[in-house]
């Protein structure tokens, strides 16, 4: 039972993926807690940073290969998530339709150009634009969603977390371990800051901790479907499984009873996550690397 855990790379990934974002938002939550008594303000704005905290910890750990000025593909996704995180979690700056529409939109659409340069750069002009815009398109609505009110936000983060835990075992069998691992890491940072909040009273995820799951989550499957290799069902999968989610949390209003109206939307995005699971292991199995 406990043989996997004698290998010294099960040990490395449960470090990296596991504990060291567990540790991050755990460190985040005891400081805004700490804080609370003498400087409230204070302690809320640092509370809300517990996701992209843990999330960019493990990221550190787990991509070594990061540069600033960005110098890869993946290298960006530290810079848009930090940006993110103060801008999200900055009372005051922006109003409730900026943060909610405009921004997404618009960090989508830079994202989307320094995500797949090195693609969009080879193609013709038209169908750069086209690959540029169907990809914009696709993920500041999903993105919008998640960051739709919702009372208590348990439904949104647990839809979040069903789509990031599918990304983290679809990723490794389309070929790209590297993506699997910072697909678990958000998932982990999404459970722990989801379990402290519940632990100290709060209303689950912060606008700062929807707004870098969604951007970390939308990276990663952009990554698998153009990078490692992933085939379009898989992709059309996850993004039906975040579209069911998101849908089932704006529909459902306040007429489901708590417990379902986390359990549903978690549970209709699963579908879809289970279905790209299936595909991801038999396209492994046919091509001999399962």
């Amino acid at each position: 039972m406990w043989a996997p855990f004698h290998s010294a790379f099960v040990r490395s990934q449960m470090a990296h993926v596991v504990l060291v974002p567990a540790v991050a938002a755990g460190l985040v939550a005891l400081s805004a807690r700490a804080l609370s008594a003498s400087a409230p303000r204070l302690a809320r704005c640092l509370a809300a940073l517990a996701v992209p905290v843990a999330f960019l910890a493990g990221y550190f750990v787990i991509y070594r290969n990061f540069t600033f000025p960005p110098e890869t593909v993946l290298s960006w996704v530290p810079v848009f998530v930090a940006a993110l995180a103060v801008i999200a979690s900055t009372p005051g700056r922006a109003g409730t339709p900026v943060r909610a529409r405009v921004l997404p939109i618009a960090v989508a659409a830079c994202a989307v150009v320094a995500l797949l340069y090195p693609i969009l750069e080879r193609e013709r002009l038209l169908a750069a634009i086209e690959a540029w815009a169907a990809a914009t398109a696709v993920w500041s609505s999903l993105w919008v969603t998640a960051s739709a009110p919702d009372d208590d936000r348990g439904a949104l983060a647990a839809v979040l977390v069903v789509g990031a835990s599918g990304l983290a075992v679809v990723a490794p069998l389309s070929g790209s371990i590297l993506l699997g691992e910072l697909a678990a890491a958000l998932a982990v940072a999404l459970v722990a800051a989801w379990v402290l909040a519940g632990f100290h009273g709060g209303a689950g995820l912060s606008d700062a901790a929807r707004a870098s799951a969604a951007f970390a989550a939308g990276a990663v499957l952009l990554d698998l479907r153009f990078y490692a290799g992933a085939g379009g069902g898989i992709t059309l999968a996850f993004v039906a499984s975040f579209a069911l989610g998101f849908g089932a949390v704006l529909l459902r209003g306040r007429r489901a009873p708590h417990p379902w109206a986390t359990l549903v939307p978690a549970m209709l995005a699963s579908v879809p996550v289970m279905i790209a699971v299936a595909i991801a292991v038999r396209a492994a199995h046919l091509s001999g690397g399962y």
